[in-house]
């Protein structure tokens, strides 16, 4: 029997996961391959999910917690692809916040499903907050989420340190001498996601070059620990609509996502990931930030009109009530500015709870 290429995508918020698996599920639509994706997120209204089904790509959604604590959503979603589908590759892209994936995931599915499947674990980081991390920079995040950024690293297949594109050939060629001094035991790919060449090499490595059908080592991780990591980073999700009577809304959408981003950073909060889902009814755009980013909105490709949705998905290192009152204040000046009116609904903002893996089979 032909196993399935399972390929989990691991890795900390706004490392690029999402727009990888994106390219490559089109790379591979392309050249005629049957692919399937499953997203996950500790919220239900996930921009996410939104995104890969606006590019027509087959997929599944796990909420409300990681995979590891909803194993068996995640064993559902896989047998809904292959019975609706019948993929070749499934992406399972994890929460951003998510470790232990060997010991949670993996090794339950080849234990519990022999010979079924060739699962291979990436775990991306944004090249900028991994120097900064290998640097001993690690003032962006507390040291309870910098313990699980070093545990998903640590229990990488292979790390693909995304993202190259943003520094010069020079710094580069310095940051893979650091890089690789620190992680060279690993199997480690650089990768800017929106070169079909370097997503085309992902593609390859996972399905024909590493070749690791048996249960993987676990790591040696406080639960304690990475449950207070993760308990630190508010999660907000909110879908909003805006009303412009000028058709001028997407211009709203565009000022009030500036706002959020502005108060959030000149507040010093630091952003796991900050992303925006715009639809005008005929097209969509995504638009992410983190503490890195830069505070420009990329070229919007959405023509003006008097309406537009936008689902906000905010992951930030601060109190569930601080960043709602952080959005609030940011509606209503973009209100007061534009004299649009902006209709709020689905709002959740909390924080993450303790990590209860369904199981946990270690292996050493």
């Amino acid at each position: 029997m032909k196993k399935l290429r399972l390929f989990l995508v691991g890795g900390f918020l706004g490392s690029g996961k999402t727009t990888a698996i994106q390219q490559a599920a089109i790379y591979l639509q392309r050249n005629k391959r049957k692919v399937g994706v499953i997203t996950n997120d500790q919220g239900t209204d996930q921009v996410d999910t939104q995104f890969i089904r606006g590019h027509h790509i087959p997929s599944e959604q796990v909420s409300d917690g990681c995979f590891c604590c909803n194993y068996n959503d995640l064993e559902k979603s896989v047998e809904s692809l292959k019975l609706n589908e019948r993929p070749e590759i499934i992406f399972a892209e994890s929460v951003g916040s998510c470790a232990d994936l060997a010991a949670t995931v993996i090794n339950p599915l080849l234990s519990f499903n022999p010979d079924e499947y060739q699962i291979v674990l990436s775990v991306f980081a944004d090249i900028r907050l991994l120097i900064r991390f290998l640097q001993n920079e690690k003032d962006i995040f507390y040291d309870n989420v910098n313990y699980i950024y070093e545990k998903q690293l640590e229990e990488a297949d292979i790390i693909v340190v995304n993202k190259t594109d943003l520094l010069t050939a020079q710094q580069l060629t310095k940051a893979k001498l650091l890089i690789e001094a620190a992680c060279g035991e690993k199997i480690i790919l650089y990768q800017n996601s929106y070169s079909s060449e370097n997503i085309e090499r992902w593609i390859s490595l996972m399905c024909y070059e590493f070749k690791n059908d048996a249960a993987r080592p676990t790591l040696e991780i406080d639960y304690d620990i990475y449950g207070a990591g993760e308990a630190e980073l508010a999660w907000l999700d909110e879908e909003i609509g805006i009303v412009s009577e000028n058709n001028e809304a997407v211009a709203a959408g565009c000022l009030l996502i500036r706002k959020i981003y502005d108060r959030i950073v000149s507040l010093g909060h630091p952003i796991g990931h900050l992303k925006f889902l715009m639809d005008n009814g005929q097209k969509q755009q995504k638009i992410s930030y983190t503490t890195l980013a830069g505070t420009d909105i990329p070229e919007l490709a959405l023509a003006e009109t008097g309406r537009v949705i936008i689902l906000i998905n905010a992951r930030v290192q601060v109190l569930p009530d601080l960043l709602e009152e952080l959005v609030e204040e940011a509606i209503h000046e973009t209100e007061l500015t534009t004299r649009c009116k902006i209709i709020e609904q689905k709002l959740s903002a909390f924080r993450p709870g303790y990590p209860r893996p369904t199981h946990r089979i270690a292996e050493t």
